[in-house]
């Protein structure tokens, strides 16, 4: 009887051996191809909340008089 303990114990220890690494392969490829999915084909899709060109630079009469440059 102990000899059908031991061989169940060995059958366990090795399907969790084979099966753990499978379910995180799998879990992995479903999560890249939901990553995937969500990148939008149109780059300015993605940045919804990104400044327009405008206001990156100020415009060229901003601040004072000029550039120091200029005024020398």
């Amino acid at each position: 009887m102990a000899s059908i303990l031991h061989a169940g114990s060995f059958l366990a220890g090795s399907l969790l051996t084979i099966l753990l690494p499978i379910g995180l392969l799998i879990a992995l490829l479903v999560w890249q191809g939901r990553a995937i999915i969500r990148v939008p084909s149109d780059p300015s899709e993605a940045a919804v909340h990104a400044a327009q060109p405008a206001e990156l630079e100020p415009p060229a009469d901003a601040g004072s008089a000029g550039t120091p440059s200029a005024q020398a």
